[in-house]
């Protein structure tokens, strides 16, 4: 063989086992080496780096890079117990729609970090899986889905043109997808910006609109950054567009990434606190995002 060749096969040799050989966590944070705000690392399955950007008076808005050793360090949870998957349609809407303060939740199922969800308790659309449990599949117009399969990968789907939610559901769970979280819009996919239209979603927030926000994303195999802005207080932080929103996401390199439930409820959970300032402190949700 060429000895040309031959190096050149013994370099990536030598690339793809350094490669797999990257232990995980050492994924370099989606920010870069700016300082860190707050920062956890049990060195064991769960790596979290927080950053605050103070741009006030106008924005003021956080960034959390999430590195995890295995797909179910990340899940979500309602504020009632687990939905079992015997109960009929309307017990689990029941249990759905039952609400707490977000720490109440994240301390109950001790959360590590823990955002607002899609607060499907307050609606009865779209397709909702949780921890791998079928809870909910209605036809729906309005919300953009991120799915979260076993290996703790996010995809979009967000034409729901025709669809039929029972038999797309059954398909999900084939698949063996764990989660689905329905709320919208959806952002980026495969690290380009999707189109932004005025479509209204759950809420009626037109995307031009300044609001606090919480979204996350996906950076790369079991990485994670979720950002959340505050917003609607003068002089502190006014709060982003969907537009801006949507660019720092780019920004920070998601591959992926989908808007959540905001305003009010956007409120972000750190080691047995609050460390933002929700506009809505005792706003109850019914369901959380939690890595613990």
């Amino acid at each position: 063989m060429n000895r040309k060749i031959v190096a050149l096969l013994t370099a990536l040799l030598v690339l793809w086992t350094a490669a797999s050989c990257l232990a995980w966590g050492e994924d370099a944070p989606c920010f870069g080496d700016q300082p860190t705000y707050a920062a956890y690392d049990d060195q064991d399955h769960l790596k979290i780096s927080i950053i605050k950007v103070d741009q006030s008076p106008k924005l003021v808005y956080f960034v959390c890079d999430i590195q995890v050793k295995s797909p179910e360090v990340l899940t979500t949870v309602f504020h009632s117990d687990r939905v079992f998957e015997a109960e009929t349609d309307k017990q689990r809407q029941s249990r759905m729609e039952r609400t707490a303060i977000l720490e109440t939740i994240a301390e109950n199922n001790e959360a590590v970090l823990a955002i607002n969800c899609d607060f499907c308790g307050y609606h009865e659309n779209g397709i909702i899986i949780r921890n791998g449990v079928l809870c909910r599949a209605k036809v729906t117009k309005k919300l953009d889905m991120l799915i979260i399969d076993q290996n703790g990968d996010f995809s979009l789907h967000y034409d729901r043109n025709g669809e039929d939610p029972k038999a797309f559901a059954q398909q999900l769970l084939a698949q063996n997808v764990r989660q689905t979280i329905e709320f919208g819009p959806a952002l980026v996919e495969n690290g380009q910006p999707l189109p932004l239209d005025n479509k209204t979603h759950v809420v009626s927030t037109r995307s031009s609109q300044l609001e606090p926000r919480t979204g996350i994303g996906q950076v790369g195999p079991l990485h994670y950054v979720i950002i959340v802005a505050e917003g609607r207080r003068d002089g502190y932080s006014q709060g982003l567009s969907l537009q801006d929103f949507q660019k720092l996401f780019i920004q920070y390199h998601a591959q992926t990434a989908i808007n959540l439930d905001g305003g009010g409820s956007s409120k972000i959970y750190f080691y047995n606190q609050v460390i933002n300032k929700p506009t809505s402190p005792t706003r109850q949700v019914s369901d959380a995002l939690i890595f613990k």
